[in-house]
């Protein structure tokens, strides 16, 4: 189920591994909950956070701001280490213009600081 019904705080078993306020850990649907579960239980998974820093982005004239589902450190297939901001959201959602500005900026932002951006839908989680 995707949406506003599913809504809860993660506790992580791995707390070393979460990279901020690990108080204020917030998933909003069940795939970010699985993803959670994810990023505390993989070995190849460093450092997470989740919705720990914002970036600012215009949309329809007005400021606002965009705070990335996740933040990863990961090692990769080959052993280096890679950072990544990764969004989460229904497939059918890629397509609205509200986010396509938010991870227009989110792309800048994540060349600017060395990281890459990604958005998983369903078709990436499952």
């Amino acid at each position: 189920m995707f949406g506003n019904n599913f809504k809860g705080r993660f506790v992580p078993r791995n707390a070393w591994k979460y990279n901020g306020n690990i108080k204020q850990i917030i998933y909003r649907s069940s795939w970010e909950r699985l993803f959670m579960v994810y990023c505390d239980k993989c070995p190849s998974i460093l450092q997470w956070s989740s919705e720990e820093f914002k970036i600012p982005y215009v949309f329809e004239g007005k400021n606002r701001t965009y705070y990335p589902d996740f933040w990863v450190e990961i090692h990769d297939k080959k052993g280096n280490i890679v950072r990544k901001m990764i969004e989460i959201k229904p497939h059918y959602q890629k397509k609205w213009k509200i986010n396509q500005a938010k991870w227009a900026e989110a792309r800048k932002f994540a060349e600017e600081n060395y990281m890459d951006f990604e958005v998983f839908t369903e078709k990436e989680l499952f």
